[in-house]
């Protein structure tokens, strides 16, 4: 290509001018939430500028053609638009209240169970799921020495996670760590530093869109949990989507669970369905059933009302943890439309193809519900009594792999899963799920020949239609994560 057959690049002036400029601005918003956007158009532009000064192409319309599903534009474009700043132990005063309230309640609660799920949502790089590892093993190692044990890093961009998972980093992501810690946890690599081994066995790292993905959801691994932690993501979102998203989390905890969100978004309003527990620079909310903050006095009284206890519960100890300062009736919980329980796939009138994986009955429901909810034990026995009067359901297998996955059982889960396929080898998660599973073992050769047999399966169906009880993802999404996963494999083997 000569010099005067050099694409013409449009400046930031022209983007902002282009008709098409509002449509991939409505993309962004949707595809990550980001609301932050909105009023942020020059920002925007520029990136997307540098974007089609990368990729070579001219204007927003050949761009926007880029950004199909699965396309690898749409990652290379996220990465641009997400913060990954993050450091270890960053907020000291939310660690403090992790070492000295939330995990020895934790902990102390789940000891008949010798298990823990936590949940780093918009991890970043991984100095966060990092951190909570490195804590558990200096603080709490001993207690929980055969322990199943799960730190979860999840994030939208794939290049963050790409970075977490090889668990290296500059000397400035150290920046309030101890140098003792630092030398105790981290070997020097050239400039940087390497996690030890001993810090990444509990850690997990896998893609997951909050805004686009369902959850709870034991598909996804998103169900649950002990621990959320989600700091300073949900202020890029927009007040619409944030009143979805804080249920969600709800609905992901055990009774019993912590969230711990950003210093700077405490909000009474949207935690109202919490307990809340004010520490030292930080504010905490916990998942405990049958508790409703009251609700304010009425705005007109015919006379003068005693002004109810203020909704923000005094400030606690470790001692004081568990202790029930408030016993008000509770109403109904309002499921956001992402948390509805799941229910079986709704037919079409018009629908020549069944969708891929085939139908699921309605005995699983059951076994979902209990599953996204975290209770692990009545799902199983639940899973338990469907297979012992009919033994060769393949769903009531691959649902009895999910939950020995959840409780640490990976021989079990395999063999599950294993079975699943054995006997029907048409259904997509058994398939997908082997994938995971065999990722995390790292035998990354099998887990992409399990991605292929996904990628199979769905060749003949629309991005548009719906794979069989996979919480509405549709058979792109589908085909999108398994791209991921073998480009991941690919630059691994």
């Amino acid at each position: 290509m000569t010099l005067d057959d050099s694409p013409s690049y449009p400046t930031v002036q022209a983007v902002l001018a282009d008709p098409t400029f509002a449509r991939l601005k409505a993309l962004v918003i949707e595809t990550t939430g980001m609301a932050f956007y909105r009023d942020k158009n020059e920002d925007l532009a520029q990136i997307l500028v540098a974007r089609m000064i990368e990729v070579a192409v001219a204007g927003c319309d050949g761009y926007l053609e880029l950004l199909a599903p699965g396309a690898d534009e749409m990652d290379a474009l996220v990465a641009e638009l997400t913060i990954g700043e993050t450091y270890f132990f960053r907020h000291k005063e939310q660690f403090d209240a992790l070492r000295d309230i939330i995990l020895p309640d934790v902990i102390e609660r789940n000891r008949p169970l010798r298990r823990l799920r936590i949940w780093s949502a918009g991890c970043a790089t991984g100095p966060e799921p990092y951190s909570i590892a490195i804590m558990l093993e200096r603080e709490f190692g001993a207690r929980i020495a055969d322990w199943h044990v799960t730190v979860l890093g999840t994030d939208i961009n794939q290049k963050f996670l790409g970075r977490a998972r090889e668990g290296r980093y500059d000397q400035w992501a150290f920046r309030t760590m101890p140098e003792e810690i630092r030398a105790a946890c981290f070997t020097k690599v050239g400039n940087q530093w390497q996690i030890n081994q001993q810090y990444k066995r509990f850690v997990k790292f896998q893609y997951h869109n909050l805004i686009k993905s369902r959850f709870p959801s034991i598909i996804d691994n998103i169900a649950g949990f002990d621990i959320i932690i989600c700091r300073n993501v949900i202020i890029y979102f927009s007040p619409e989507t944030i009143e979805d998203l804080i249920p969600c989390f709800h609905e992901s905890l055990s009774d019993g669970g912590w969230l711990v969100m950003g210093h700077a978004e405490p909000n009474q309003h949207l935690f109202r369905h919490f307990k809340t527990v004010n520490t030292p620079g930080a504010v905490l909310y916990q998942r405990v059933d049958g508790f409703h903050a009251r609700p304010p006095a009425p705005v007109a009284a015919p006379a003068p009302v005693v002004k109810p206890p203020s909704l923000v519960l005094p400030r606690l100890t470790a001692l004081d943890v568990g202790r029930d300062v408030t016993r008000p009736m509770v109403p109904p919980m309002i499921r956001s439309a992402k948390a509805k329980p799941p229910s079986a796939p709704a037919r079409s009138l018009v629908k020549p193809p069944p969708p891929p994986g085939g139908e699921v009955g309605g005995g699983l429901v059951r076994i979902r519900e209990l599953a996204d909810c975290g209770q692990w034990d009545a799902a199983a026995a639940a899973c338990d009594a469907l297979l012992t009067s009919t033994p060769m359901d393949a769903w009531g297998h691959f649902y009895r792999a999910m939950i020995h996955e959840q409780v640490g059982q990976a021989e079990e889960c395999e063999k599950a899963l294993r079975r699943a396929i054995y006997l029907d080898r048409r259904l997509v998660l058994p398939h997908y799920h082997l994938g995971l599973f065999l990722l995390r073992r790292d035998d990354a050769i099998a887990a992409a020949k399990a991605f292929r047999n996904v990628q199979a399966l769905l060749k003949d169906y629309p991005d548009d239609g719906l794979v069989a009880d996979a919480d509405k993802i549709t058979v792109g999404q589908m085909r999108e994560a398994v791209d991921m996963h073998l480009k991941l494999i690919g630059g691994a083997i």
